[in-house]
């Protein structure tokens, strides 16, 4: 029990302030560099060329999609309910309910939360397994890539258990709990510690490069 409460308190906090101000320091760490390398992109700075690219790149309607399709599709889906699933989740709004915050807003449908969150594992599974049997991939993967996936699909794993009540004949609903908020934790200490981080700075990446592209009369 102090295990729990410890776990749902404390080092969930924890966990939520290492990653709000690691990702603020990381985007710091990206904007002092970027001005002192790219200093055109704020000379040139367009707000017209960083909407146009994040519509583009937002949307399935960039290049890439047109050059691997099914895989750009599975990967849209794959972040689309990555990020949803945890937010809409009614779970995890009436934590924020229940909070100091008392902040609420509405929830996914159940099924369809159910729908996105085996979408997720799912979707995981084949890029772990595209890591592992295609030669190409295989060759520019490293652990942390295998590594980050496991942690991306854990918290949707564990959470479909403890919904349905899967493996509870072997560890009881508490314990499975426990394990899903330790998997999602450590998911959000992570982010700004390794590549997980393009979840924050893919828009400040995207956006440099389109204003860079835009000024020079390349497609952003």
């Amino acid at each position: 029990m102090r295990f729990y409460a410890f776990v749902a308190g404390p080092l969930l906090w924890i966990s939520f302030a290492v990653f709000v101000i690691g990702s603020l320091v990381r985007i710091g760490m990206f904007l002092r560099v970027s001005s002192q390398k790219d200093k055109p992109v704020y000379q040139y700075f367009n707000l017209s060329y960083v909407l146009k690219t994040y519509g583009r790149w937002l949307l399935p309607v960039n290049p890439g999609v047109f050059k691997t399709p099914s895989f750009m599709l599975l990967a849209y889906a794959f972040h689309f309910c990555l990020i949803l699933v945890p937010i809409l989740l009614r779970g995890h709004i009436i934590v924020w309910e229940e909070s100091r915050f008392g902040w609420s807003w509405p929830a996914l449908p159940p099924l369809i939360a159910d729908v996105m969150t085996l979408a997720v594992i799912a979707i995981a599974a084949l890029f772990l397994l595209r890591r592992l049997v295609s030669q190409d991939v295989r060759l520019l993967s490293t652990f942390s890539d295998y590594a980050l996936l496991v942690v991306a699909a854990l918290p949707f794993l564990t959470g479909y258990f403890l919904v349905h009540g899967t493996w509870n004949t072997f560890i009881s609903p508490f314990g499975m709990q426990t394990i899903h908020l330790l998997s999602g934790e450590l998911m959000l200490i992570l982010i700004p510690l390794t590549k997980l981080s393009h979840f924050v700075l893919f828009f400040f990446s995207r956006g440099a490069t389109a204003v860079e592209f835009g000024r020079r009369g390349y497609s952003v």
